[in-house]
């Protein structure tokens, strides 16, 4: 009995996932691992991109508010920075501040984003 097309579709999902895997570990080229292991390099191609577009897909951030409190006068514990400051709190989020600042708030708010 022939397997069904999602099942198929699965299976090939599979068997290009771990060529990509094992030519990545490799250290060979697309080329050269294509031929050692008698695959096609445009279909190795075609599938690394695929996989690669469809586990972005999944990874794609979500955007949440996160409400922030800020100080009750405007000049408590603020700091000014001349240029603006970008800090990336690991891979996933950039903050970018401009102009004055309070120091607690940006501390909350990049514990806030470490925990998401």
């Amino acid at each position: 009995m022939a397997a069904s097309a999602p099942e198929a579709c699965s299976e090939k999902t599979v068997y290009w996932a771990g060529h990509i895997s094992a030519w990545q570990r490799s250290g060979l080229s697309q080329g050269a691992y294509c031929r050692r292991h008698g695959l096609s390099q445009s279909s190795l191609g075609y599938w690394r991109r695929r996989l690669e577009t469809t586990a972005n897909e999944k990874a794609a951030p979500f955007v949440t508010i996160v409400p922030v409190p800020l100080p009750a006068s405007p000049h408590a514990d603020m700091a000014t920075v001349a240029e603006p400051m970008l800090v990336h709190v690991g891979k996933t989020f950039r903050i970018e501040i401009r102009g004055d600042f309070a120091a607690p708030v940006l501390e909350k708010l990049v514990r806030t984003l470490t925990r998401l």
